[in-house]
């Protein structure tokens, strides 16, 4: 999955569940906008973690690059 295809992904998902926990309360584009800062929020963890020593000897630095790519993608959705 490319990088662009895995933040349309994430933000899907999350957008479907920010839709189940508040209805249509928001519009879909403040959905959207929620989802994007709660997926770049989950991203900027996982770039933590894989940034921590001892644990980067363990991931794949295309791991890293992977999620940092995928981050710029949601930044530009």
């Amino acid at each position: 999955m490319t990088p662009q295809e895995k933040a349309k992904e994430l933000i899907s998902t999350n957008s479907l569940t920010i839709l189940s926990v508040v209805g249509n309360k928001l519009t879909m584009d403040e959905v959207k906008e929620i989802a994007k800062q709660f997926t770049l929020s989950e991203l900027d963890e996982i770039l933590e973690v894989l940034g921590e020593e001892g644990v980067y000897m363990y991931a794949d630095s295309k791991v890293e690059k992977y999620f940092e790519e995928v981050k710029q993608e949601i930044e530009k959705l």
